[in-house]
This record gives C-alpha cells, sequence and structure tokens, in this order.
C-alpha cells in the first residue's frame, strides 16, 4: 500500500502528483511557468501561421457549443430555469442512474472531487484512494489531505478490506480509468464497493474517462450502477465535446453536502459553463467514442511498428509512451551511457515544447496543469491527422520530437531553454 520512493532509474518521487521531480521542474511554480511559456509559443506560432496552424493530440475537446439560439441559456438569472430539468435527465440516464439522484455541474472534475472529499470526509480518519494503476489523480490526495484525512492508496479489495478492517475510514475514492487511462478491474470495483457499503463508507467513483469507457469500451456497469454513492466524469474527454466542467450525479444525502461546499468555495460551474454541459449532452452518441478508440488503434499500430510493442502502450483511446520508456528510449538513441541530468517528466515535457514550438501540437506535456499527466499520450482527431498530412506525418514529427530532445538532453541549460524559456537560463 506504500507508493514507490523512486522510479526505475532512481529519481524521487514527489508523493503528491505520484511522478519524479527533476532540477528544472522542480515543482508546480516551475510547471506553471512551463505552460506560460507554451502560451507564449502560441502566440508566436499564431502570428506567424495563423490560428489554424495548431493540432491538438490530448484526445481532450474543450470545446464550447452552444447554439447562436440559445445564447440566453447562459445568462445567470433566468438562463437555468430553460435547460436544467433536460440536463439533469439526461445526466441520469448518462451514468446510468435514478430519477432520486441529484445533479451538480462543477468547474472541473477536480472541483468535484476536493468539494466532495471536504463535504464527507471526517478529520483525522483515513481516506482510500483505489486506484487501478501507480497513482491517484493529484486532486484526489489534495481533497483528502485539505480535509484532514490519510490518503491510503491501494490497488485491490483485499487491501481495501484490510483498510476498512481498521474502523478509522471515512471516505472511499475509486478511480474508475487512470488519467494514463488503465482501466480498472471490474471484480476489483466492485468488490471493493460491496466491503465499503457493509463497512457503511461513502464511496465516490472519481470516472472522468470512465463513466462512458467503461460501459461502452470494456462492458462494465454504468456508473451509478455499481453502487456507488456519487460520482463525477468530465465533459471533455472519451467522446464529449467539452466544455471542461466536471459532471456530477449521486445521492441526495451526499450531494446536497457536495454542492453547499462547493457554492462556499466557489467551485460550482456558473449558468454559462452549465449550458455548455447541456449542449454537450444532447451531443454525445457512442458512436463518436467508438470512432476514437477505433482511430486510437491505428495510431498504435503506426507507433508500434516504428518504436516497438515494449515501448508503446495501447490504452482504450489512442497510445502512450510512459514517461520511463520515453527516457530509456532516449538514452538508447544517444547511445552514449552518459548519466542524463535530467529526470524522465523533464525529457517528455521538453518533447512537448519541442512539437509545440515546431509543428504545433497540442499536447498535455506541454500545455498540462501541475500535476498533469507526464506521459506522451496520442490521441487525436481523425480530422486533426487529416490536416496534419496524414498518420505517417504525424508520427514522422513525434520521431522528430524525440530525437531532438535526445541530441540535447545531456544540457540542463539547453533543456531548461527548450521547457521555460531563454529567459529562464
Amino acid at each position: 500500500m506504500n507508493a514507490a520512493i523512486r522510479d526505475r532509474y532512481g529519481f524521487l518521487i514527489d508523493p503528491s502528483v505520484g511522478y519524479a521531480r527533476g532540477q528544472i521542474l522542480s515543482s508546480p511554480l516551475e510547471e506553471a511557468r512551463r505552460r506560460l511559456h507554451a502560451m507564449q509559443l502560441i502566440r508566436e506560432r499564431s502570428a506567424a501561421h495563423g490560428p489554424d496552424s495548431f493540432y491538438n493530440i490530448t484526445g481532450l475537446h474543450r470545446d464550447f457549443h452552444l447554439p447562436a439560439d440559445k445564447l440566453n441559456y447562459g445568462e445567470e438569472w433566468v438562463g437555468p430555469a430553460y435547460y436544467w430539468k433536460e440536463l439533469e435527465e439526461m445526466a441520469r440516464i448518462h451514468f446510468g442512474g435514478r430519477s432520486e439522484h441529484e445533479v451538480v455541474v462543477l468547474n472541473r472534475c477536480s472541483a468535484g472531487i476536493i468539494a466532495a472529499c471536504l463535504a464527507i470526509i471526517k478529520p483525522h480518519s483515513k481516506a482510500i484512494s483505489l486506484v487501478p494503476g501507480k497513482r491517484s489523480h493529484p486532486s484526489i490526495g489534495r481533497g483528502m489531505r485539505l480535509a484532514g484525512a490519510e490518503q491510503i492508496q491501494v490497488n485491490s479489495s483485499e487491501e481495501v478490506s484490510q483498510v476498512i478492517g481498521t474502523g478509522e475510514v471515512s471516505f472511499m475514492m475509486i478511480t474508475g480509468v487512470s488519467s494514463e487511462l488503465e482501466v480498472i478491474d471490474k471484480k476489483i470495483m466492485l468488490d471493493a464497493i460491496a466491503l465499503a457499503q457493509k463497512a457503511g463508507v461513502p464511496v465516490m467513483l472519481d470516472d472522468a474517462y470512465g463513466t462512458r469507457l467503461r460501459p461502452i469500451i470494456y462492458d462494465q456497469p454504468m456508473t451509478m450502477q455499481t453502487g456507488v454513492n456519487l460520482a463525477v466524469t468530465a465533459c471533455d474527454k472519451a467522446g464529449m465535446n467539452g466544455p471542461r466542467a466536471g459532471l456530477m450525479v449521486g445521492e441526495k444525502q451526499y450531494m446536497d453536502l457536495v454542492n453547499t461546499k462547493a457554492a462556499e468555495l466557489g467551485l460550482e460551474a456558473r449558468s454559462p459553463l452549465a449550458a455548455a454541459v447541456w449542449s454537450s449532452l444532447k451531443d454525445f452518441t457512442p458512436r463518436e467514442l467508438i470512432n476514437e478508440v477505433e482511430f486510437g488503434a491505428l495510431i498504435y499500430e503506426c507507433l508500434a511498428k516504428k518504436y516497438g510493442p515494449a515501448k508503446v502502450v495501447k490504452s482504450g483511446i489512442g497510445a502512450s509512451f510512459t514517461a520511463e520508456n520515453i527516457y530509456e528510449l532516449v538514452k538508447e538513441i544517444r547511445g552514449d551511457g552518459v548519466d542524463l541530468p535530467v529526470c524522465p517528466g523533464e525529457i517528455t515535457a521538453a518533447i512537448g515544447m519541442y512539437w509545440l514550438k515546431q509543428y504545433g501540437i497540442i499536447s498535455v506535456s506541454a500545455l498540462g496543469q501541475p500535476g498533469a499527466s507526464i506521459w506522451l499520450r496520442f490521441k487525436p482527431e481523425p480530422k486533426v491527422v487529416s490536416r496534419m498530412g496524414g498518420l505517417e506525418a504525424l508520427v514522422e514529427a513525434i520521431d522528430d520530437g524525440i530525437q531532438h530532445v535526445a541530441g540535447h538532453a545531456h544540457s540542463i541549460e539547453t533543456m531548461k531553454a527548450l521547457i521555460l524559456g531563454s529567459r529562464a537560463v
């Protein structure tokens, strides 16, 4: 149940985010500076090549689709009266919920997670985080710590049973699909929920990706049909068109607490954002997600052919390189046996920044918020890849970024300039 202290290359892991930090990205402050530099690169590229010179490979659809004749839905005072009832009904269907389930829209998934932790967790208790991979989303640990609880991260129902057996647990969060698109085992999830229910421990499902991926692609139960008390999904992932917002459904006794806490802290979504969520729910079809999955399989095949299947992770949507695999690949390309002064997350950040500057590729590695995944993930839409010139052009751009960073990874000064900008050197 104890998190690893170091990654496989010996870099110390920061438990608050679940990955190693280095000399360049040593804290959230530097990660925020990296994102600011990425924004500057976007401004420069847009001025030189136009606003259509960017290619989003994140799989995160952060659009704001609201029909022109429905702009009044965004008005704060009367707007929600037009769409809220239908939004509630669609949300319950989306989650596999029941008529008595309440609905809340938050300004992002993390807002819902933190509001739930603060509203439900008892101070000085234990809070379980059951995950399918190596790390919880950073917002889970932060929420649990802010609530005054000890976070216990586990991967199995046996571990859940052991922790619940202490009698000190007041909350459990289950991650249905991780940020790295690792999917929780159905039996582990359902067994853990049953254990919590028997012990009277409230359970929340962080189903940011999972509300759609698990039932549509992996034949798992719909979110609220798992037996959890409340759950949240993201409106910009896995077939949803955006905006970036969190949609939560759950039992009234818990949702009232969460809704109140969110309002107190300014975490709730205001009417314009909620109206766009209504529009996104109306537009969603399983076919959109299935198309993403099918195209993602093609991307995996191309990358596995070039780098070998051992280097590439096939995910529910697209393909990924773990940060450690990219670190290993960079060392292989260099072939000089020299120890690198940068950690895996700095390698992937540098690659993302190079892609952005040279090709206009939008990646989480360049533009993600502090704490976001440090893996290189490829989940572009077919139309985006078509604009780039096809899958071959995408793979060439990917390889160019890896090769470029491999050639400079020995220099802390060059890598710092690439990640944070020349002013940071």
